[in-house]
């Protein structure tokens, strides 16, 4: 079978989840005999037609790249998302839905690749119109929801005050519904939580096709996780983006006064990641160097000696966060984790087993986190508890489903599907 695995940018460009979620999907599926190439974005806007060609990390499928369509790059050179001016974005947003010349370098993919099913992750940068030159050649369409980008142009569905846009101003819901109108050449959606996949499917997104929850999976599941003392510091840990939505200012104005907390002398911070708020991070750190330390991006032996010294772990999003990747980073090494409940972390998170699920405000996030500094029981135990809830989020049941569903799409036979060209 012939996969073509398709997201705004591909590995070793890494902006967030869906570019290590592809990744390790087209990983593991060629080590299982498949062919599996993938096309993107070069990240960088531009009227290009010429597709460049690269190998995949393991050398044995192609990635297909040309620019990216709209008015932005969709990252800069450090890696973040790129932050244009107010008209500009505006005009982006708007361009997010149709593009006929990705529409046509689809199409040159699509016919050189031949592929049996098309796996679309995002789609910024691409549109929409990928899906329709799939579906005039006849080829089935699966398309994972990473993020909100079909229902808001942010892609987190907040205002720019970061609370709940409950009620979408009229172009944004123009914008969702021209969206929307072309999930219809979808053959199946899949999400890594129910949250996200339902609230696509309320709006009225990928009618008639077939839709599945595919959990995320580890990203590394250790033999054995450290025996953590029970006395002594008690490491914290925060991994992943350092935006507002990803709820960093609740952490920070949490530990602002955790620290100067009496009887929690013992309590440490590790954060690491990259983002907007990366000043307001290394303020902190200033101001406290013995006990919050600021790391950057980790990977690899770095990230892993992090995990492995950490007595807990926060994902304190204040946006309905799909599945945090970082989540089961924490399970898998042992480590009880406390997020918000928001999104798809309740889902992943069980409350007082595995970890804690609080409201994303900072008088919560502190009192949390003061349980488990004082409580070295309930940390042992949730602990415990993540390691064994982490095991059953492994890569090989998550290729499993997706295989599942290429099969049940690539033996289907649709006349709605039959090829236009």
């Amino acid at each position: 079978m012939k996969i073509l695995i398709q997201n705004s940018v591909f590995f070793p460009n890494v902006i967030g989840g869906a570019e290590l979620s592809s990744h390790l999907l087209g990983m593991e599926l060629r080590k299982r005999g498949l062919q599996v190439d993938a096309v993107a974005t070069t990240g960088r806007r531009g009227a290009g037609t010429t597709l460049r060609k690269r190998p995949t990390a393991d050398e044995k499928g192609t990635v297909y790249e040309a620019p990216s369509h709209g008015f932005a790059d969709i990252y800069e050179n450090d890696g973040l998302p790129a932050q244009p001016g107010l008209l500009t974005r505006g005009l982006h947003h708007f361009s997010s839905v149709s593009s006929g010349r990705w529409r046509h370098l689809m199409g040159e993919v699509l016919d050189e690749v031949r592929p049996d099913v098309v796996h679309t992750n995002t789609i910024v940068g691409m549109t929409p119109t990928i899906w329709e030159a799939a579906h005039r050649r006849g080829i089935p369409v699966l398309h994972t929801l990473r993020d909100y980008h079909l229902l808001c142009p942010r892609t987190t569905l907040l205002r720019s005050d970061k609370s709940e846009c409950t009620s979408p101003p009229v172009p944004c819901r123009i914008l969702a519904s021209l969206k929307l109108r072309q999930t219809h050449t979808v053959d199946a959606v899949t999400a890594p939580s129910n949250f996200v996949l339902q609230r696509h499917l309320q709006a009225g997104g990928f009618r008639g096709a077939l839709s599945r929850v595919v959990p995320n999976a580890c990203e590394n599941l250790p033999d054995n996780v450290p025996d953590r003392p029970l006395d002594g510091a008690v490491r914290g840990l925060y991994l992943g983006q350092l935006d507002d939505h990803k709820g960093v200012g609740i952490l920070l104005e949490a530990l602002e006064v955790l620290l100067k907390q009496p009887g929690l002398e013992n309590l440490e911070f590790d954060i690491a990641g990259s983002g907007p708020a990366e000043d307001k991070v290394r303020d902190l750190c200033s101001r406290h160097p013995q006990r919050v330390r600021f790391h950057g991006v980790v990977k690899g032996d770095e990230k892993f000696a992090l995990l492995r010294a950490a007595a807990f772990q926060v994902v304190p999003s204040v946006w309905n966060d799909n599945f945090p990747r970082s989540i089961l980073d924490g399970f898998s090494w042992g480590i009880p984790v406390i997020g918000s409940n928001r999104g798809g972390i309740p889902e992943v998170i069980r409350h007082e087993q595995d970890g804690l699920i609080i409201d994303p405000t900072a008088a919560a996030l502190a009192q949390a986190v003061t349980r488990y500094v004082e409580d070295a029981g309930l940390r042992q135990t949730h602990g415990l508890s993540a390691r064994k809830r982490g095991e059953g989020y492994t890569l090989d049941h998550q290729v499993d489903m997706f295989q599942e569903i290429y099969h049940t799409l690539s033996t289907r036979q649709d006349p709605d599907h039959a090829s236009t060209t």
